[in-house]
């Protein structure tokens, strides 16, 4: 067997492989060469996966430049929205969208890391090269070699003694002959950028980058820009001395132009500390399971690649049978290979582990059944010819008389932007059958030149005339409305009065069906389920700077757009809608998704207030805090300097002052992380302290105070979050434009944000918490009587765990005995190992290891919880919450004992954290009636995690405490009856601070 997950060792060879250029190079090198191999059988394009899974194998079969790895992370891209666009929202504007052959090919590369045994890397908010600087910072720190596959100049300033780099496209045959393989070290990055490693983001930030649109400095290229930062050392030091420049346009650029060096510089530096979700350690290489492989790869109809891998695995690959779930006649791409049998709808599914009941001889699975109605709906293919342009009043009437008599319609809304709250609606669409799908443009405009190149085109159905015709359909009670995302589309025709009634919605019935299988997005689940791939949005829009909006697109296009994503949802709903019943997952879909989308849409609309002043003073405060701690770092350091510089900061703690536990990156620079910081500032030294309090003022002041002002509406003065439905894999909701789920809470300063959002006048707020969820349930589910027993007596479980564990009386226990006790607690919730608690408690590895084996004494239920899970997940592929929600991990029973170790503590939590968040789910759910029952008119306007945030009159918060209280406690039933009872804390203030 292959090793375990295991801390790296020097002599280990890591492979670091930037994922998501290599699909792009797999793909344009596809292209290349005979097209008859760039596609499948049933037309699916699969070129650049073929030409991708060709070099993946020889990575684990042979290595490159000689060597063979012991560690190999693939690590794609997860999107675009990564934090250098808060920096700077330009960045990467320009970029084209990817061809629309390789669209499909994404998530099959993800698949085929899979069938390698290897788990795809990918993480929110940071880009791969982040993940692969941060994976290269652990491993030389250990004493590893690592080689970055990839040709990416971004990377080359990681290169280092350790550290070097491999073109991929070496090392193959080309037009004359083979290629030999590139290794890119030292010399190579001096030859490309004129200075070394640690000097390349000093370039980059000079000369910019047309490609990610990083600014740079005008008129200064790499070239020059080396020149610059060989003479003048750095970035910083150029800019503070840019006015001894002798040639007067180079000199009027840079200093003209210091602040965007200055944000180039934060776009193209590398990350190196990002808190990983997949450990390193858990990145071993194995041999793969060839059977698992081939039949991937049989799936794929790679016939060359398929013999390769049999023969050298000792496998005949005729008695391997193509991956179901993937072959041409599969239907879900990402069903489970053996799907669960047809069950009976059940109000929750209280009683895991235990196997859902096996479908009689003959009876077709739900695969099965959901197969033949993906052919059905693939049966008519898509025609954009014969969709309808509505320009005539009657005709729109008709169309909604004809929805009415068959009871079902599909629509969608074109508008103008992303915010519902202020977007124009430009159009909308209907479909009643598969290519019986029209488009009604209400406020295009001229396209810029002829005739009518101002004001709106001529000859469409006013928007007045429009919401009157179709508002009677939308909210009449007999007719069934489905849309993808439905709660946008409710959120525009809200502000035209039209309250849509009732829904389905196909985003919320696959995440219902799928979460943690694939994505839900409508052009995703198109490809997936209809083998249809619809038109991209760029592709009536266009792209980067020259990219228009929707009203300004002719109405051709337009209609063929639009109304191809009604047309789309409708046959979406019709695949979808029948895998509910069939699959047991009706009561999920309807009493968990469904009603949540008009409760949080009126949440949205709502918004909060926030206090312009308290963040504008803050901010003030914050400047002024940050510009003090720059004169007593400056004092400390004997010098002024950039303290925003990691360079600086690690040349004065570990060189100038000799300060210990100083590490350097693979570029030879000092490391300032801030783990690092606060192992010095725990040992009492001043410098490190005034650094950590530096950073964490500008940090709150750009992230916070500065922009929260500009996301207040500018007609309700309030600031309304948007909440995602269908974002991750446990049910928990996630909060964007602005992120209200992310405010620090855990530092004064942080803490003191959430007071600038205020109730309105004459209104309190109030905070509605629940009290150790988690916790709880794990006392349920686990079914640990001495924890059931504390929650249900009322005793401070930390204090009772303390006790358990370490024999200190509860009314005796010191604080530092209760911290590490409340740590293990949660710790065991989220899989902690003896290496993170460690570092958590600060104490040896060894003395964690025992506190948490001695926990697990204690608590022998808890291990047993484990181990269920982790079985049940192996058998189905799932877990389930007591709500019968369905989280997939279906590779929690692959080879790779890394990728299984992830998957079994993924598994673990989901079902607490799951059950939790359809816990809070219902509350929301049911809130409202609660509060309109009793009289009483407070309005939900968050959900943060646990915590639901209410404004309501002062005269009536008294009254609507209890009442909120009782709908969060009793959430649970009659669904589910919790031995261990849900506690609430609540109050009522003028701030969100106060009330919490």
């Amino acid at each position: 067997m292959s090793p375990s997950p295991r801390p790296l060792k020097p002599g280990d060879h890591v492979f670091l492989v930037d994922g998501s250029s290599f699909v792009f190079r797999a793909y344009f090198q596809s292209i290349n060469q005979d097209r008859k191999y760039n596609f499948r059988s049933d037309r699916l394009p699969t070129g650049a996966v073929r030409l991708f899974c060709t070099k993946l194998f020889q990575f684990v079969r042979d290595g490159a430049v000689g060597i063979r790895p012991t560690h190999l992370a693939i690590v794609f891209d997860k999107s675009e929205d990564s934090f250098r666009k808060e920096l700077y929202p330009d960045y990467k504007a320009n970029r084209s969208e990817p061809p629309e052959e390789l669209i499909p090919q994404f998530p099959l590369m993800r698949e085929a890391v899979r069938a390698f045994g290897l788990i795809p890397v990918e993480q929110s908010r940071y880009e791969a090269d982040d993940i692969i600087a941060t994976y290269a910072e652990q491993a030389v720190k250990a004493g590893a070699d690592v080689l970055i596959v990839s040709a990416d100049k971004d990377l080359m300033q990681l290169i280092g003694p350790k550290v070097a780099m491999y073109d991929p496209a070496s090392g193959e045959s080309g037009g004359r002959g083979a290629r030999p393989e590139r290794r890119i070290g030292l010399g190579e990055v001096v030859e490309y950028f004129g200075v070394p490693p640690e000097k390349v983001t000093d370039v980059q930030a000079l000369a910019g980058d047309s490609t990610d649109n990083v600014p740079g400095v005008p008129g200064i290229g790499i070239k020059t820009a080396a020149q610059l930062i060989a003479e003048y050392g750095d970035l910083e030091t150029l800019l503070a001395r840019a006015g001894e420049i002798k040639q007067p346009k180079r000199r009027e650029s840079l200093m003209n132009n210091q602040d965007a060096a200055r944000i180039s510089k934060q776009l193209v530096t590398l990350v190196r500390d990002v808190a990983v979700e997949v450990p390193l350690e858990d990145l071993v290489l194995e041999d793969p399971d060839a059977r698992r492989l081939i039949s991937f790869l049989k799936a794929m109809e790679f016939t060359t690649i398929t013999r390769r891998v049999a023969e050298a695995y000792g496998v005949e690959a005729g008695e391997v049978e193509p991956d179901p779930k993937l072959a041409p006649s599969g239907g879900d791409l990402f069903a489970p290979a053996a799907a669960p049998t047809a069950e009976g709808e059940a109000p929750a599914a209280a009683a895991q582990p235990g196997a859902a009941p096996a479908a009689p001889s003959g009876t077709p699975t739900p695969s099965d059944l959901a197969h033949q109605r993906a052919q059905a709906a693939r049966a008519t293919p898509v025609d954009r010819k014969a969709y309808r342009t509505i320009l005539d009043l009657a005709e729109l009437k008709a169309w909604c008389a004809k929805a009415i008599d068959l009871g079902v319609v599909a629509f969608d809304t074109e508008t103008n932007s992303l915010d519902p709250m202020q977007a124009d609606l430009v159009g909308v669409s209907l479909a009643l059958s598969p290519n019986e799908a029209c488009y009604i443009p209400l406020l295009h405009q001229g396209a810029g030149d002829g005739l009518f190149s101002e004001g709106l085109l001529p000859g469409q159905i006013s928007l007045a005339d429009a919401v009157a015709a179709l508002k009677p359909m939308l909210e009449d009670k007999g007719t069934l409305k489905i849309g993808h995302n439905v709660k946008y589309d409710e959120l525009v025709l809200a502000r035209h009065g039209i309250q849509v009634s009732p829904i389905d919605c196909t985003m919320c019935m696959s995440y219902a069906l799928d979460a943690g299988r694939n994505g839900h997005g409508m052009d995703e689940l198109s490809v997936l389920h209809l083998g249809h791939q619809p038109i991209a949005y760029s592709e009536v829009t266009g792209k980067g700077k020259a990219q228009i909006t929707f009203d300004k697109v002719a109405l051709e296009p337009a209609t063929a757009y639009a109304a191809e994503d009604a047309d789309v949802t409708l046959r979406l709903w019709q695949v979808l809608k029948p895998r509910l019943a069939a699959e047991g997952r009706t009561t999920v879909y309807e009493t968990l998704e469904r009603p949540l989308i008009p409760v949080l849409a009126r949440m949205e609309s709502r918004g909060i207030a926030i206090d312009k002043a308290i963040l504008a003073r803050l901010s003030s405060e914050f400047a002024q805090g940050a510009a003090r701690v720059e004169d007593e770092i400056a004092e400390l350091a004997g010098e002024r300097l950039n303290v925003g510089s990691p360079k600086q900061m690690g040349d004065i703690l570990f060189g100038k002052m000799g300060l210990p536990g100083g590490t350097k990156t693979a570029t030879g620079m000092w490391s300032t992380k801030a783990t690092a910081l606060e192992e010095l500032a725990e040992l009492g030294h001043k410098l490190p302290q005034k650094i950590l309090e530096w950073r964490q003022l500008s940090k709150l002041r750009s992230t916070y105070t500065d922009a929260l002002p500009n996301f207040v509406h500018p007609q309700t003065k309030r600031v309304h979050t948007s909440y995602a439905l269908a974002a991750t894999t446990t049910g928990r909701l996630s909060s964007s434009d602005p992120n209200l789920q992310n405010i620090p809470v855990r530092t004064e300063e942080g803490r003191r944000i959430r007071r600038a959002f205020v109730a309105e006048e004459g209104n309190l707020l109030v905070s509605a918490d629940y009290s150790q969820i988690e916790l709880r349930l794990l006392a349920e589910i686990a079914e640990i009587p001495a924890l059931r027993q504390a929650f249900t007596d009322g005793l401070d479980i930390h204090a009772m765990t303390a006790s358990e564990m370490f024999g200190v009386p509860v009314k005796d226990m010191p604080g530092e005995i209760r911290r590490r006790a409340k740590a293990i607690n949660f710790g065991i919730i989220y899989g902690i190992s003896a290496f993170g608690l460690a570092n958590q408690l600060g104490i040896p590895r060894e003395e964690a290891g025992q506190y948490i084996k001695r926990y697990f004494e204690r608590f022998p239920g808890i291990r047993d919880y484990m181990e269920e899970t982790k079985t049940f997940c192996r058998e189905h592929g799932y877990v389930e919450t007591l709500f019968g929600r369905r989280c997939h991990y279906p590779d929690i029973a692959a080879k790779n004992p890394s990728l299984r170790a992830f998957n079994e503590r993924a598994a673990i939590n989901a079902r607490l954290q799951g059950t939790a968040a359809d816990i809070i789910r219902r509350a929301m759910i049911r809130m409202e009636p609660a509060l309109v029952e009793a009289g009483l008119s407070a309005r939900m306007l968050l959900q943060v995690h646990d915590e639901l945030v209410f404004e309501v009159p002062e005269a009536e918060a008294e009254a609507t405490i209890p009442v909120v209280r009782h709908a969060m406690e009793s959430a649970a039933a009659p669904a589910v009856h919790l031995a261990v009872p849900l506690k609430v804390d609540a109050r009522a203030a003028k701030n969100w601070e106060e009330a919490h």
